[in-house]
């Protein structure tokens, strides 16, 4: 363990002990006085069945780590009718059809991104990825939510700034023991929640009075924006009941609700695209098959191809290859996790005949190890996007957004998001990791991606798995021709 940077991830710490142990597909993990004792789950049969088959709760550790930040009542920590009520209000905006229809709007914002690093090529100068994609991906969310551009990435966002201090704030008081800087941090936590509510619960209520205003029945609408949903039910109960105004309880829903999605759709995929560049730069053969694909399915052309989108956006779907090329990224550098408790009828874990005793357990499934399994994944270190069009493709093993009824809403939404991003750039530009420090020999034994990226192979512990440093590049024209 003290040979990985000392705020990796929690599934790269998981991922080196089994590995290093040879550690069976369900272990226990006792982190007493630091944390809760754990059942370890790195076999994808097992995974399957706690998280799809049963549908195990929630365990109280997620509403530790995530409700100061999010709030209470969130869709991420809940269970039981709450989580079915929120699911309900939320789950059709996530619906393929409906995303489906976002593409060309999603497509408009990627290529201002594109025009921002037309200007990096220019200049030639070095730049964090990592905040140029996060204000991206804030506006596309953004964009879900209200149905309108937030403008990050050319006016900046209060909003996104206030989050970020949020996280970096909660970061530090899970990483020190020291009571004052913990009180501080947690202060400081605090108080830009109460800025980052107030900032989108003024949008939920313009946007309620609006629809109040134009007396909007969002009943008989088709294409809602996120914001909508969350305040049909609401609006027609106010229609049949004669109440006026926006109930405060249910405001602090919907402000709940609102930056649950704007958090979790923003970070997480902002992630990947950085994580995507990273991969590419050094694997000019899988960017050859990339720009081949896209000139063959849409048209040589970025220009070109973007109009494309634009009037048949379920062109998209038959971009194989891209899409291989994001699920092995997201193989190596998966982007969410779970925790689990004991099942109500089902005190136990079962694998290769042995009972695994769940009862006060913390039951995690760790993505990280099953993906790096050299029995579950053929060649698991090498880059290989081909892997998923073979049949021997462990299909229910791959989970970066997790899996069953609790897995990740907006996964469809993210694999256009990155798709679409590859579309427009990957043509058009060479991206270069800056500043690397690579190791001079393997730190770990299930990577040695390390001996070329340094400390950069290793997901960063924030709120969510976090690229380092900003990931700083420098970019170029490609030379591309088809």
């Amino acid at each position: 363990m003290a040979s990985l940077p000392t705020d990796v991830h929690y599934h790269s710490a998981v991922t080196t002990i089994a590995h290093k142990y040879n550690m069976p597909g369900v272990f226990y993990l006792d982190l007493w006085p630091a944390g809760c004792g754990q059942v370890v789950v790195v076999d994808p049969d097992v995974a399957l069945h706690m998280t799809v088959t049963k549908n195990h709760p929630k365990h109280e550790a997620e509403k530790w780590f995530v409700d100061p930040l999010i709030g209470a009542g969130n869709i991420v920590t809940t269970d039981g009718p709450r989580w079915k009520y929120l699911h309900k209000m939320l789950s059709p905006a996530f619906a393929i059809q409906h995303i489906s229809n976002m593409r060309p709007a999603i497509a408009e914002e990627l290529m201002e991104f594109r025009s921002i690093l037309h200007k990096k090529a220019e200049s030639g100068e070095k730049f964090s990825l990592e905040e140029l994609t996060l204000h991206s991906t804030f506006d596309i969310i953004g964009r879900a939510t209200f149905g309108e551009s937030l403008n990050a990435k050319t006016k900046g966002s209060a909003a996104l700034e206030h989050w970020e201090a949020m996280s970096r704030a909660f970061a530090t008081t899970r990483e020190s023991y020291n009571i004052i800087r913990n009180f501080v941090s947690r202060r400081v936590v605090q108080a830009e929640a109460r800025k980052l509510d107030a900032i989108l619960g003024a949008m939920v209520k313009k946007r309620f009075d609006v629809l109040v205003r134009e007396k909007t029945d969002l009943s008989v609408r088709k294409e809602l924006s996120i914001m909508d949903l969350i305040l049909r039910d609401y609006m027609e109960e106010i229609r049949h009941s004669g109440k006026e105004g926006l109930d405060p309880s249910f405001l602090d829903t919907a402000i709940t609700q609102v930056k649950t999605l704007l958090i979790a759709g923003t970070g997480t995929t902002s992630d990947v695209i950085c994580y995507l560049m990273m991969m590419l730069s050094v694997h000019p053969d899988v960017i050859r098959k990339l720009r081949e694909e896209h000139d063959a399915i849409f048209t040589p052309g970025v220009e070109a191809s973007f109009k494309m989108l634009q009037n048949d956006p379920y062109r998209l779907n038959q971009l194989e290859y891209t899409t291989n090329v994001i699920k092995e990224t997201l193989r190596f550098y998966p982007i969410g996790n779970t925790a689990r408790m004991e099942h109500p009828t089902e005190k136990f874990l079962l694998y290769q005949g042995q009972q695994f005793s769940t009862k006060g357990k913390m039951i995690c499934p760790v993505q990280m190890s099953m993906h790096m399994d050299d029995s579950i994944f053929h060649n698991a270190r090498q880059f290989d996007p081909d892997r998923y069009a073979r049949e021997d493709f462990p299909r229910h093993a791959w989970r970066p957004f997790e899996r069953g009824p609790r897995g990740c809403l907006g996964q469809p939404l993210a694999m256009d998001e990155l798709k679409i991003a590859l579309l427009l750039t990957v043509r058009d530009f060479d991206f270069t990791c800056a500043d690397l420090k690579p190791s001079k020999t393997p730190r770990v034994g299930w990577t040695d991606w390390d001996l070329t990226f340094g400390d950069r192979a290793f997901q960063q512990f924030v709120f969510e798995a976090r690229p380092r440093d900003g990931m700083p590049m420098t970019v170029m024209r490609s030379s591309w021709k088809p």
